[in-house]
């Protein structure tokens, strides 16, 4: 049976099963990076589609999103925009390719024959292709894939695991979309979605413990909320996303604050999927989120599916908003539904 927006239960009393704090052992962020591709495409693109009747006025009431970015031609993929996140990523933490024992890659935009993860690679994946044209030679490469816009909390839960686990050193968690060749622009959702790629260097170290907690849930009754048409495009069923998924970001983040005995003054900065500003705000009054510890960048980036919150933590680390020390936690939903949180402390 499909599921909408009227027969969704409420996730707070469903099947929803409390969980202990992780026993995460020790990682930290050594590095972050991230990657936009070309010039901003304002809403001025999508006002020129007579099908779509609506302009820029519409887009940001209903979305908050002023520009995006897309590859401005077929030479640039998910592939190429990830080795220019992972060069910023490995720059920040003071590595280099042969530092790398474990990549592992997300992207929820890639299809084999229409949109392919590169100019030279057919398949879906990003990890393996990603470290030919690195160099990163010694990594043991593997994709997460289906989870989309959460690919980068389970791709860093996956990290954190193997690290200790396998006795490895240094891993890569990144996340690469190229959605424009996939949207349908019959749809108003097409407005969405921008393309980018993120990086993030996690290291094992055996003092410091940087990634505290990490929470994931899923619940494949609402795995149809995303789907691929007859034509390889995305289809995205809005309203149904819109009625669960802030009930499960405000879930998983009141979830995460009270495992660790913390309270939403105990944050230094929340960073959210941005998938939509609407949806963002709903869950900061839900959860008494001050407007001055929310971090976005929907409004000129979009909604850049699993780039989203790596870039968003990036582009604040740059900026030097984000500082050493600082406590951020994170809150993020993909298809399926899957979605979690992860707490962690700024080295």
């Amino acid at each position: 049976m499909t599921t909408t927006a009227e027969t969704v239960p409420d996730p707070t009393t469903a099947h929803l099963r409390p969980l202990p704090p992780t026993a995460i052992a020790p990682v930290r962020l050594a590095g972050i990076g991230h990657y936009f591709p070309g010039e901003p495409i304002t809403n001025a693109h999508f006002e020129q589609l007579d099908a779509l009747g609506i302009d820029d006025a519409w887009i940001r009431e209903n979305t908050g999103i002023v520009s995006r970015h897309w590859p401005a031609d077929e030479k640039e993929r998910a592939v190429e925009m990830a080795a220019r996140a992972v060069d910023d990523a490995l720059s920040a933490a003071g590595l280099g390719p042969d530092d790398i024992d474990l990549v592992i890659g997300t992207t929820s935009t890639t299809r084999p024959r229409t949109n392919p993860s590169s100019a030279t690679n057919n398949y879906m994946d990003i990890s393996l292709p990603l470290q030919k044209q690195v160099g990163l030679r010694h990594a043991t490469c593997f994709d997460v894939t289906s989870v989309a816009c959460a690919g980068f909390m389970y791709g860093t839960a996956t990290a954190a695991a193997m690290l200790p686990a396998l006795g490895m050193r240094n891993a890569l968690v990144v996340c690469a979309e190229n959605p424009r060749p996939i949207l349908n622009f019959d749809y108003r959702y097409s407005a969405l979605f921008g393309a980018g790629a993120a990086a993030a260097v996690w290291s094992a170290d055996t003092a410091e413990r940087g990634l505290l907690d990490v929470a994931l849930h899923a619940d494949g009754s609402y795995f149809d909320a995303f789907d691929i048409d007859e034509n390889d495009k995305m289809l995205m069923r809005g309203r149904e996303v819109g009625a669960v998924g802030p009930k499960l970001l405000s879930h998983v983040g009141r979830e995460i604050l009270e495992r660790n005995s913390l309270t939403v003054d105990d944050i230094d900065w929340f960073v959210p999927h941005q998938g939509n500003l609407n949806m963002i705000n709903q869950v900061c009054r839900t959860l008494e989120i001050p407007r001055e510890k929310l971090l976005t960048n929907i409004q000129e980036r979009g909604n850049t599916s699993s780039v989203s919150i790596p870039s968003c933590l990036s582009e604040n680390l740059r900026a030097g908003k984000i500082r050493s020390g600082d406590l951020v936690a994170t809150i993020g939903i993909g298809r399926g539904f899957s979605w979690g949180a992860m707490l962690l402390r700024i080295p």
